[in-house]
This record gives C-alpha cells, sequence and structure tokens, in this order.
C-alpha cells in the first residue's frame, strides 16, 4: 500500500459567513467521511489546520527568515489534510473525488503520493 497526501485547497475564510446549521453539516460530512475511511483501513491520519498564526520560513540573505503569511491577496491556502493509504493511484484519486471537501465548487484538493524515505541503519549510525 502506498500513502497519500490529500492536501485541501480553500478560498480564504471562504466559510466564515456559513449560518451554524451549515456549518455543522459540514463538519458531520468530514466526521462520517472520515470514520468511514478509517473503517476501511483507509485513512492514516488528517487534521484542519487553524487559519491564524501562519508563519513562511525564507531563505534571505543565505539565512532563514519567518513572516507572515498566508497573505490578503493569497487566491487560496491549504485549510487542512488528510493521510490515507491506496493500493494505487487509481484507488487514491476514486477516494480524493469522494471527500466532502470538493462540496463547495470553489475547494479543491492536491493528491500527492508520499515517497517514504528509507534509511539505511547501518550507515545512519556508523
Amino acid at each position: 500500500m502506498t500513502q497519500y497526501l490529500l492536501l485541501l485547497h480553500q478560498v480564504p475564510n471562504y466559510n466564515a459567513d456559513l449560518p451554524r446549521e451549515q456549518m455543522m453539516e459540514m463538519v458531520k460530512r468530514y466526521y462520517t467521511w472520515s470514520d468511514t475511511m478509517r473503517k476501511k483501513g483507509k485513512l492514516v491520519g488528517g487534521e484542519k489546520l487553524a487559519a491564524g498564526n501562519v508563519r513562511h520560513i525564507k531563505t534571505a540573505g543565505g539565512k532563514p527568515v519567518a513572516s507572515d503569511g498566508p497573505y490578503a491577496e493569497a487566491k487560496d491556502v491549504i485549510s487542512g489534510y488528510f493521510m490515507i493509504e491506496a493500493k494505487d493511484e487509481a484507488e487514491a484519486e476514486a477516494i480524493a473525488k469522494e471527500c466532502p471537501h470538493l462540496w463547495n465548487a470553489s475547494n479543491w484538493i492536491e493528491l500527492r503520493p508520499v515517497d517514504t524515505m528509507v534509511v539505511d541503519q547501518a550507515k545512519a549510525s556508523g
């Protein structure tokens, strides 16, 4: 089985003005979907990411520099992620297409296979 990362992209603050009932329905969809995927053995993990206190770390002049982000002019932000396991890319894509994040037409999912790094313990400790 290969692990895949589903990066959940959305327009900044797209759900800030949703009525409480709609927000609760949206949260219910995510819980139901993630519980179903977990029971099928497909969900490895996932979390919603906080909207504030984002820091961008970049190199400037050869040194790491931190700045605020995401910026107001950003057309999308990453609002969360799921880590899934699938037998192949086709199954991973099918799982991503069922994700409730796509309920809003402006949301999109970036599907990325995880490239597992294998460390040779003998070389690492030598």
